[in-house]
């Protein structure tokens, strides 16, 4: 595999990434831990004119942790999410997804605003360029129409992530940075909902920051994730729940549920969330909105090793497991 030519741009400062990325809007890739945008320049999947480097950017990785909750910089790899003692406190089930992605060394290099910004994929479009001339484009290339699932005009690629759903789940916003200015949106706003430009970004704007509120008291998440190897390996499927109880009488006061790998985006499923709340945590309930979590996925044939039926299956599965582990932390 070859890499096609690119210029190689290393700012130095914030200041210097906005007038890159605005001067070449629409034809450069960020560079952060480079675990997911290297693979794609090899394959020749993502041809940009420029990539910009933002390793000696300060600012880019850090923690910051106060009464109102937690400040990461996008730039902060997984592992030090992972070994954060303040992320262990305020959001440990950031620290649960982010300890799955992959491997350590992939972690040691891999960051949250990478992971969160990583691209769709799909069994026929992650492979080499030679491999794929043997058909016309997929519609994610630039094609009519999309291979996996034989229908035009949409892409079908999955968004695998670990740590957005946790995120979602979390309630967390991000602060995204271009020369014209700042702008704060909750996470489940970054998505556009389409395989084929998953990013609801203006093509000179990048991810900045990550910010989760503080734990509310009686609350209590967990991350669940299936996948074909124990480790190493994209979610197929993925499930993150939060859980508020009512202290004065057990019951649970406020719910979030989100999904990752059977779907074009990682995904809140309000209908499982409004079966929880108001609700005692009992078997029924749980299994109630483990069958909302199975009809909001929408898994299809294309994964490696992702059976459409047993992905589903396993948010069935993942969707209870996760909810009574939540409940047990909201408890204490």
């Amino acid at each position: 595999m070859r890499i096609e030519p690119f210029t190689y741009l290393r700012p130095a400062t914030w200041q210097e990434a906005y007038a890159a990325l605005a001067e070449h809007a629409g034809r450069t890739c960020i560079l952060a831990g480079g675990t997911d945008l290297v693979p794609r320049l090899k394959q020749q999947i993502t041809r940009p004119a420029y990539v910009i480097d933002m390793t000696d950017v300060e600012k880019y990785s850090y923690v910051h942790s106060d009464a109102s909750g937690l400040c990461i910089g996008a730039g902060t790899t997984l592992q030090a999410i992972a070994a954060s003692e303040d992320i262990k406190k305020g959001a440990p089930a950031l620290v649960e997804a982010a300890s799955k992605v992959a491997s350590q060394q992939i972690r040691n290099v891999g960051t949250v605003g990478g992971n969160l910004c990583q691209e769709t994929r799909c069994w026929y479009y992650n492979q080499s360029l030679s491999w794929k001339r043997a058909k016309p484009p997929c519609y994610k290339a630039g094609g009519e129409i999309c291979h996996v699932v034989n229908k035009p005009s949409q892409c079908y690629a999955a968004f695998q992530g670990d740590t957005a759903p946790a995120l979602l789940a979390l309630d967390a916003q991000v602060r995204i940075v271009s020369t014209h200015g700042v702008r704060i949106i909750p996470l489940e706003l970054l998505y556009s909902g389409k395989s084929e430009s998953p990013l609801a970004l203006a093509p000179d704007e990048m991810v900045a920051e990550v910010r989760i509120p503080a734990p509310a008291a009686g609350s209590g998440a967990s991350y669940m994730k299936f996948s074909h190897r124990r480790a190493v390996d994209f979610p197929l499927a993925a499930v993150a729940v939060w859980l508020q109880q009512d202290g004065s009488n057990g019951r649970i006061a406020d719910a979030r549920l989100a999904l990752s790998g059977v779907g074009s985006a990682p995904l809140r499923v309000p209908a499982a969330e409004e079966v929880l709340i108001g609700r005692e945590m009992d078997g029924a309930a749980i299994a109630e909105a483990a069958e909302a979590a199975v009809k909001a996925a929408r898994p299809v044939n294309n994964l490696h090793h992702g059976n459409p039926a047993l992905r589903r299956q396993m948010v069935g599965i993942l969707s209870r497991l996760a909810i009574e582990e939540a409940g047990k932390k909201a408890r204490g």
